[in-house]
């Protein structure tokens, strides 16, 4: 499943059916400005600010981090508006700019009728429920809500979903925390800082030297946000959900269990594992292996020049035996 339709089937599953509502409508908050500065740590470590301003939000993080014994750095610049999403790498001073796919979608979702709508919030649970049950994830479809928090002076709601938790400040939709585990990368996103106050007014500012040109693959917004919406509210996909949640059900009955799911001694064992490959520096390998070769090689040097030296020797000091004719 694409990352689009993953995050797809997460808002849509924390709507009730009975609701109905409309997935890719954002909810208006209640402030309308808001900057936030965040550390990062983990296996990502560095730091982000996000600032929000009526709607449009625009997020700057750097970071690093570290794999196969390498650390690499990140310098990064978002801006999402009503119509558009702005994307910057600042290190390699590229950008690209695309629609914004969330109203479009969002249009794309009022197009439907309504058994085209139930469908599609039938589907989107299915996917959240097999996801759940292929991976091991509790509670993916709604969330599990733990209670709230205060960070940086400003109350949070907390939610658990599966190896995730998040909290939403209850004023904004703005995470205030953010911890999980996703395959051998550990993360957490702490707020350090919160101004209710209006963003600095740079903040929205494109970085210089960007020049931000057109995800390629984003031509045709509209057809493609009515050809993704439609294939989620099918019966196609309805059929085929329900032929792999019997598949799944099938394996799991005949492995007598979850079998995606690990025993802390394994869970211990997996994340040694992980440790190991962040830790892991081919280049110090392959020059610790080839440092043993060249002193095996001058090892055998040394132990070839002294047998020979010995053989001489021998030579010296013992007369050679005259065969007898």
């Amino acid at each position: 499943m694409s990352r689009v339709a993953l995050v797809a089937a997460l808002a849509i599953a924390a709507v009730p059916l009975s609701a109905q509502a409309n997935p890719f409508k954002v909810a208006k908050p209640g402030l309308k400005t808001l900057a936030v500065t965040y550390s990062l740590t983990g296996d990502i470590a560095g730091t982000a600010t996000v600032a929000m301003d009526g709607d449009r939000m625009v997020r700057r993080q750097t970071s690093t981090m570290k794999m196969m014994g390498k650390t690499s750095s990140s310098d990064s610049w978002t801006l999402v508006t009503p119509d558009s999403s702005y994307m910057a790498d600042l290190t390699k001073k590229q950008g690209t700019v695309m629609p914004n796919m969330l109203p479009i979608m969002a249009r794309a979702y009022d197009g439907l009728d309504g058994d085209a709508k139930k469908r599609m919030h039938q589907n989107m649970q299915d996917m959240s429920s097999m996801l759940s049950r292929a991976f091991g994830l509790s509670s993916i479809n709604s969330g599990e809500k733990i209670g709230t928090k205060t960070y940086a002076g400003q109350e949070c709601e907390e939610k658990k979903f599966g190896s995730f938790s998040v909290c939403t400040m209850t004023k904004a939709p703005v995470m205030l925390h953010s911890q999980g585990s996703l395959v051998c990368m550990n993360f957490e996103e702490t707020a350090t800082a919160v101004s209710l106050g209006a963003p600095p007014a740079d903040a929205f500012t494109p970085p210089a030297g960007i020049t931000f040109t057109p995800d390629p693959h984003l031509q045709q917004p509209d057809s493609m946000a009515r050809a993704f919406v439609g294939y989620l509210s099918s019966q196609q996909l309805s059929d085929s959900l329900a032929k792999a949640k019997q598949e799944l059900a099938a394996a799991q009955a005949k492995s007598g269990g979850d079998p995606a799911k690990m025993t802390p001694e394994q869970q211990a064992s997996f994340q040694q594992a992980c440790d190991a490959m962040k830790n892991f520096d081919m280049g110090t390998v392959m020059a610790g292996a080839g440092d043993a070769m060249k002193k095996a090689m001058a090892d055998a040097a040394k132990n070839a020049a002294k047998d020979a030296a010995s053989s001489k020797l021998k030579g010296l000091f013992h007369k050679p035996k005259i065969p007898q004719g």
